[in-house]
């Protein structure tokens, strides 16, 4: 009997070890930052948000929770993170949810997460799912659902954020023993690396450049892509998240923050967005494009934005902020109006704009 049990300790004693093994690289090795940080707050049940943000970068330098929060009992946090595709978001809503009485999403649509080149498996992929705890079912379920896909360094581990100079080992070993770690203070974060200072819930406020937005180069590596039928991998899990709402009582809310003036002609969004529309459609989603915000309501110029990628400048973003709560607002009342708030074409746009 001795000798059929010994075989399966074995197996066992070897499990054991490839977990400390792996906990211990992740210890000393894995620099931990934001997205660790802002997900444990969210994971928190002290707050209980029931409004979540979700998107990627525009969004997180766009939208101000406290500007939601200001005419209603709602509690707001922004967990729009750069790089966040409709796939990482299908999985981070499953996650707020199961810690938060999750009511509403306001799901930033960026069209360049929509159209080009996408698509699934790179080794970067997993880097929201290596922040979830290994106590979250939302992990085992993502790494089921993707394990023909996943670089199995990134599966167990989070090898992608790996530093090995000693120094850098130093410091990870001193933050995850500190007070900041275990409560995940962003605010003992350096966020420098994000362009601007971190004022809150999920919002960074960037400071303008002098100067007119850098960016001609983005601008002309995309032109042309609206041209292009909308990529299925986007829309595959877009279709996903909206039946995951649908089945949890979630409110879907889907907006566009209005990028570059001088840009948007030239990149044609107008295209994109259209099509992106007659999806939402399909699909019964709410969607309000503030590209086509009367500038009578909200005033944009260049010099507004950091970059000619539409990534806006704090003064903006407070102000833009300001007339989406009042869109929302009356969205859930059903009392909006969208002409006191929009143009009704792009073209109508344009010219008030004088391109």
């Amino acid at each position: 009997m001795q000798q059929k049990i010994k075989p399966y300790i074995k197996c066992l004693i070897f499990i054991a070890g490839l977990i400390v093994i792996v906990a211990l690289s992740d210890f000393f090795f894995a620099k931990t930052g934001y997205i660790n940080y802002i997900i444990r707050q969210a994971d928190s049940k002290e707050n209980n948000e029931n409004v979540f943000i979700l998107g990627a970068s525009h969004a997180r330098c766009a939208i101000d929770p406290a500007a939601i929060e200001k005419n209603s009992d709602d509690r707001v946090l922004n967990m729009s993170i750069p790089g966040e595709t409709i796939k990482d978001s299908y999985y981070l809503i499953q996650e707020l949810n199961r810690t938060n009485d999750v009511e509403k999403v306001i799901l930033d649509i960026d069209y360049n997460y929509w159209y080009g080149n996408l698509g699934e498996g790179c080794f970067a992929e997993p880097f929201l799912y290596n922040q979830y705890r290994w106590t979250s079912p939302v992990k085992w379920k993502y790494l089921i659902e993707n394990t023909d896909m996943m670089d199995f360094r990134n599966a167990f581990t989070k090898k992608f954020v790996y530093k090995y100079e000693l120094e850098d080992i130093k410091a990870n070993v001193k933050q995850k023993m500190s007070k900041d770690y275990k409560d995940a203070n962003i605010y003992s974060l350096d966020t420098s690396d994000a362009g601007g200072p971190y004022t809150g819930k999920g919002f960074f406020a960037l400071p303008l450049p002098a100067g007119n937005p850098v960016g001609e180069e983005y601008v002309k590596g995309q032109m042309g892509i609206e041209k292009q039928d909308v990529n299925p991998y986007p829309e595959k899990y877009f279709r996903k998240l909206v039946k995951y709402c649908k089945d949890n009582n979630i409110d879907l809310v889907c907006v566009t923050s209005p990028i570059t003036p001088s840009s948007k002609k030239r990149l044609g969004i107008e295209e994109a967005y259209r099509k992106l529309g007659l999806l939402f459609d399909e699909l019964g989603v709410r969607y309000y494009d503030f590209n086509l915000c009367l500038q009578e309501v909200l005033e944009t110029k260049d010099t507004d934005f950091i970059d000619k990628e539409g990534h806006m400048g704090g003064e903006l973003a407070y102000r833009y902020s300001a007339v989406l709560a009042e869109v929302l607002e009356e969205d859930e009342k059903k009392t909006l109006d969208t002409s006191d708030y929009f143009y009704d074409t792009y073209e109508k746009m344009y010219q008030s704009i004088g391109e």
